[in-house]
């Protein structure tokens, strides 16, 4: 319900008047973890934490992160020219954010708001962030690669997401 809500209010929203900054993305975390976890819903982790085999960043840094991460999404969004450059910068919010992990807990879900909010933003059709069943490991495996560096796996990803966007 407190996802559907958060869609419901960034759909009520013109797009162009979407700004991610970081606390935008606090406010969605609060918006759809805030009834389960009031103390720590919408802040970001106090705790160094391990997803699988990756080490985000030092709790201490996080705040950082995302400042930058929410700079960087800005100034990308200045340099879209095509499908394939939405669907790069899909991808690269896509591993960053979860990359950063910053919360306790509910990154999936706040990434995928993001990304959600990014579409809507673009005037993209709607496309399913979330990988699918039968998707799920090829999605894993493309944010490792992402992790390792290659971004491609998981632009390829998104463009089959997207169909043809042009």
């Amino acid at each position: 319900m407190n996802i559907a809500r958060c869609l419901d209010a960034l759909l009520e929203q013109s797009p162009e008047d979407i700004r991610i900054t970081p606390e935008w993305v606090c406010a969605i975390h609060r918006g759809i973890a805030g009834e389960l976890f009031p103390d720590w819903a919408g802040r970001f982790r106090k705790t160094d934490v391990q997803v699988g085999s990756h080490f985000p960043p030092s709790s201490h840094e996080i705040a950082v992160y995302i400042n930058n991460f929410c700079l960087d999404l800005d100034e990308r969004l200045r340099h879209l020219q095509d499908a394939a450059s939405i669907a790069e910068l899909l991808a690269w919010v896509d591993w960053r954010f979860q990359w950063i992990h910053p919360y306790k807990d509910f990154n999936g879900r706040t990434g995928r708001i993001l990304l959600v909010a990014l579409g809507y933003k673009l005037g993209l059709p709607p496309a399913d962030p979330a990988a699918s069943e039968s998707g799920k490991a090829a999605y894993l495996d493309a944010l490792r690669s992402a992790d390792s560096g290659d971004i491609g796996p998981l632009t390829e990803l998104w463009l089959s997401r997207l169909g043809s966007v042009d």
